[in-house]
């Protein structure tokens, strides 16, 4: 297993670059009761005690922290100096760091457009100003915005190992449950055989805490976000959709299945079916092939959704796809219609994305959603997760 703190040197290091390459003298992130999600991303810390960091472009890095944390910090190895400190004694550290640096131009956590990038509370700032003048704070205040999210989004090469291995988990997970898998469950009971392998393989489910089972869904109860129950029951004839997420040392997937059940003696699931799955398998297959760096988010998702009307099923009611990182839905720039600005961010080389395209149609009808992850190359993607390139059939068991 990657070694986290191997994720957090990769970030502090690329924060030192960025911070050259805008002329930015030092970026302090100061948190308490986890406040700031930077805390996970960039220092593999969820500790719930006040704590701050100061990173100067030259590189140097100071963890001012609670007595009880510094033992863990300075044995990372991933610290200049670590500053043990209560009360009072954070901001005469971060006043002293500050001067002895400097600083003519401070980020902060602080945003108007990305909650993840928004870490710092009204509180820490009003004792940050304190400790350097109000004159002073107003004249060196940046956000650290653009290099946070780049952060976040462009994923380093230990990033890019732990996911994946988290799709590996996770198409693995997929293959035990077709195994097992028979017509007489329930939504529940397949959730159920779902949990068991996670556990068997020492992960969780990636939404809700505790985790919640994955999204389990018979066509015939309805396709909206819902969680599976014990109503819906799969027959023979019958499809389902599972999106799966699972967390894995401490990073997530997002991989989507379609089945149909064969009845007695039927040897291939109807046409209606595999002519549906194979709708969203080419959109899929089709957003592939075009998406790449330097292009905008909506239009990959032009793309896919273009591939789903023209074969002649509804448009889809959400985005063709969502970056995958730390969280399941990430953030940053999304693969959806141009109305939504976050549509507008232009894709990075080494951004992982969800491709999604869906068809979604009444319970009386066939539905697909088909999902696998992608890393983005230098001119391209590549699949980071097992491929679903057919309708998975399901023999009819006893």
């Amino acid at each position: 297993m990657i070694d986290r703190n191997r994720v957090a040197e990769e970030k502090m290091a690329r924060a030192a670059e960025m911070m050259r390459e805008r002329e930015i003298d030092q970026w302090a992130i100061y948190s308490r009761l986890k406040t700031d999600c930077a805390l996970e991303l960039m220092f593999n810390t969820d500790t719930r005690r006040e704590v701050l960091f100061v990173l100067n472009r030259d590189g140097s890095r100071f963890a001012v922290c609670d007595p009880a944390d510094a033992e863990g910090f300075v044995s990372s190895g991933l610290y200049t100096q670590v500053i043990p400190a209560r009360g009072a004694q954070y901001m005469e550290a971060f006043r002293d760091l500050f001067e002895r640096n400097g600083t003519k131009r401070l980020a902060l956590n602080e945003s108007t457009v990305d909650n993840r990038c928004d870490g710092l509370t009204v509180g820490l700032f009003a004792k940050m100003e304190k400790a350097i003048g109000k004159e002073t704070m107003a004249n060196v205040r940046i956000s650290s915005y653009p290099m946070l999210e780049e952060l976040r989004a462009v994923k380093t090469p230990s990033e890019i190992a732990i996911m994946r291995e988290c799709s590996a988990i996770t198409t693995d997970i997929y293959d035990a449950l077709f195994e097992r898998i028979r017509a007489g469950l329930t939504e529940v009971g397949v959730a159920k055989i779902m949990m068991e392998e996670c556990e068997k393989r020492g992960v969780v489910t990636a939404f809700g805490d505790p985790p919640e089972y994955p999204l389990v869904l018979c066509p015939k109860g309805g396709m909206s976000h819902r969680n599976p129950n014990d109503i819906n029951r799969i027959e023979p004839g019958d499809m389902l959709v599972i999106d799966f997420s699972i967390r894995y040392n401490g990073y997530t997937s997002d991989i989507a299945r379609t089945l149909y059940f064969l009845k007695p003696g039927e040897e291939h699931a109807p046409k209606e079916v595999t002519d549906a799955a194979n709708a969203a398998i080419n959109a899929v297959g089709q957003c592939m092939a075009m998406i790449r760096p330097g292009i905008h988010g909506y239009e990959v998702d032009a793309v896919g959704r273009k591939a789903i009307v023209d074969a002649g099923y509804p448009d889809i009611p959400h985005a063709v796809g969502h970056q995958v990182g730390l969280e399941v839905h990430d953030g940053g720039t999304a693969l959806s219609r141009p109305v939504r600005p976050a549509s507008h961010g232009i894709l990075r080389k080494n951004e992982i994305y969800a491709l999604e395209p869906t068809v979604l149609q009444d319970r009386s009808k066939p539905s697909c959603i088909i999902e696998d992850d992608v890393l983005l190359t230098d001119d391209g993607c590549e699949l980071i997760s097992k491929r679903q390139t057919a309708l998975i059939e399901i023999p009819f068991r006893s």
